[in-house]
């Protein structure tokens, strides 16, 4: 299965409710691809984002009014439980140690070079640790492959630092140099990101934070390389940087299975939207 497959399913959900979209799969307004307007504070978060979801540029259209949108895709799901006074489905669908007591988007913690870490979604616990989210939904299905020399820019790795090790993460240390060195590559999964993730956490909280990867799974060969990427990750740094990998599949279940009788509206749009059975 290809990105393709994905847009002809986001822009048949968008025919079935009556919304318009141009050739591109874009619709006229960022409301009309949400579940419901952002709360202020996400409004806010993606406004002034690294990556520009919300800007109009020319005759080109914001990113967020892509019906293949990963930021809409993440703000569907997650905006609904900002302000939640009790997101138990949420932390049972993470698999995370403590509850959510907020949900933030495009978090930028500081790595230690010249950059920082964009985290898609970032939840601070109950128990004063936070899960750091990266979101997927066809950024996989393209892939990147990391080659010698271009995994990370020259700061992370240059004049004898080591900055994983520096915070406590060796294992993710010596997977950053065979990187860089071209002993390892992953194509799908990021792999260079999820450890500037984990920097970055790690020099903001110390050890109490957790990783998530969350992404829209899809059958064919590049899923099953994709989840051999990912299996093949967390066995190199997987308990180091406490990560979890779970696919919108699997935490769409987990939170229909824990959901309270407010959650339905929020259950059934994600469903019509994006859980049915794909066309054949």
């Amino acid at each position: 299965m290809t990105v393709a497959a994905i847009c002809r399913e986001q822009r048949q959900w968008a025919a079935n409710q009556s919304i318009g979209f141009d050739a591109r799969g874009y619709v006229a307004e960022v409301d009309e691809n949400l579940m419901r307007p952002l709360s202020a504070d996400t409004l806010a978060a993606f406004a002034n984002g690294d990556g520009g979801e919300l800007l109009e540029r020319g005759g080109r259209p914001a990113k967020m009014r892509a019906l293949h949108s990963s930021s809409a895709l993440a703000a569907n799901i997650f905006d609904y439980w900002c302000g939640c006074a009790d997101a138990v489905p949420l932390m049972k669908a993470l698999e995370l140690p403590s509850c959510p007591t907020a949900t933030l988007f495009e978090m930028k913690l500081p790595t230690g070079v010249d950059s920082h870490a964009n985290l898609d979604v970032y939840l601070p616990l109950a128990n004063d640790m936070v899960a750091g989210v990266e979101s997927k939904f066809t950024e996989w299905l393209r892939g990147k492959a990391t080659h010698e020399g271009n995994a990370f820019r020259p700061p992370y790795l240059a004049h004898g630092r080591n900055r994983w090790e520096e915070v406590g993460l060796p294992k993710a240390q010596a997977l950053a140099v065979d990187l860089q060195e071209g002993r390892e590559a992953f194509r799908h999964i990021g792999a260079p990101q999820l450890l500037k993730h984990a920097l970055a956490l790690a020099r903001q909280h110390g050890d109490r934070w957790v990783l998530r990867y969350v992404y829209f799974d899809w059958p064919g060969p590049k899923g099953e390389r994709h989840r051999d990427e990912i299996r093949r990750f967390h066995s190199l740094v997987g308990d180091e940087l406490r990560f979890s990998a779970i696919n919108y599949q699997a935490m769409f279940g987990e939170l229909k299975a824990a959901a309270r009788s407010e959650d339905q509206a929020y259950l059934a749009y994600l469903e019509e939207r994006y859980f049915r059975p794909p066309m054949s």
